[in-house]
């Protein structure tokens, strides 16, 4: 029982004689950099960066517990999520300590998340003992965030209420983040992310159905429908089709298997007023403000009274082309 005592006894003498030595450890952060976001794509975007801490000078060769604190950076004011701003517009995103998202990067300074706890082992040479350990801190911008405008947004972790290092060298059991408030070393770095102006477009195919003679006007409609960034302008044109000697002005859907045509034309408004091409020879585009959610426009068609050519199936093409 004696000598277990004395041995422990030397032990932390040791220990205690190590804070007169000059061992640090220290952390090198990388910024996080989203890249370009497209708030109407509808899939979430995902970025890493790294700290990296470096351990020296330790008398010895006992591992150190390392605790990485996060605050929520300077975006907001909370941890779920955490929000970068351009102006008065937020990006919701978070920081996480696994690539699943399953757990959010945390600090000693809440209860609701908990710092990330790295274990360094420390090797010899030239009579001092060091080591290094390199986490990764995942981020990740969750899809649907309609109200964003296009633009440059920030979050900055600067001091360390916002990221923090705390170590500790341990003999047998390594200490709890919970408990480590020193040396307190700041991890400055920047969370950064670029909303773009983008918009999607999809639509519904018109269909006339089945005619006979074609001494009255034929109606149908299709719908184009669009979704843009909030905030971004645009227009929508469309095509001249693919039929041989068709124009804006002018649209023909051709006999499939054949060359014979019908004439029709593509409108903005049911009373077939406002030809819809692509601003030439008569006719306009529309135009709209994008809201970051679907907006649907309605294409009207019309098959004015004409010479009626052989049965069949007749068929056009149509490429909506849209502007932002």
């Amino acid at each position: 029982m004696k000598r277990c005592m004395f041995v422990l006894f030397v032990v932390l003498a040791a220990l205690w004689s190590i804070n007169g030595h000059a061992q640090s450890c220290t952390g090198s952060p990388s910024n996080l950099n989203f890249g370009t976001i497209s708030p109407v794509s509808g899939t979430s975007t995902g970025a890493s960066s790294t700290i990296t801490i470096r351990c020296s000078g330790f008398p010895l060769a006992l591992p150190v517990r390392a605790c990485v604190n996060l605050g929520v950076g300077s975006g907001g004011t909370t941890y779920a999520p955490r929000t970068a701003l351009n102006g008065t517009s937020q990006l919701q995103y978070n920081l996480y300590a696994d690539s699943a998202g399953g757990v959010v990067w945390g600090s000693r300074r809440t209860t609701s998340y908990s710092p990330v706890a790295v274990n360094i082992p420390l090797t010899s040479s030239g009579g001092t003992a060091s080591g290094s350990a390199t986490l990764t801190v995942y981020g990740r911008v969750p899809a649907s965030q309609p109200d964003l405008v296009a633009g440059t947004y920030t979050s900055t972790f600067a001091g360390t209420a916002q990221a923090e290092l705390d170590y500790q060298q341990y003999v047998i059991a390594a200490p709890s983040c919970a408990t480590m408030s020193t040396p307190a070393l700041a991890l400055p770095f920047t969370v950064n992310a670029s909303v773009i102006n983008d918009c999607t477009i999809s639509a519904t195919n018109i269909n006339f159905g089945t005619a006979g003679v074609l001494s009255t006007t034929l109606t149908a409609t299709g719908t184009l429908t669009v979704a843009c960034t909030n905030d971004d302008a645009y227009s929508i044109a469309l095509s001249p089709g693919t039929g041989s000697g068709a124009t804006v002005a002018d649209r023909r859907m051709t006999k499939s298997g054949g060359n014979e045509q019908i004439r029709y034309q593509l409108y903005r408004n049911a009373a077939g007023t406002i030809a819809w091409g692509d601003g030439t020879s008569g006719t306009s585009t529309a135009a709209g403000e994008g809201t970051g959610t679907s907006q649907s426009f309605t294409v009207y068609a019309r098959v004015l009274p004409q010479t009626t050519p052989s049965a069949g199936t007749y068929v056009d093409t149509i490429i909506a082309t849209i502007t932002y």
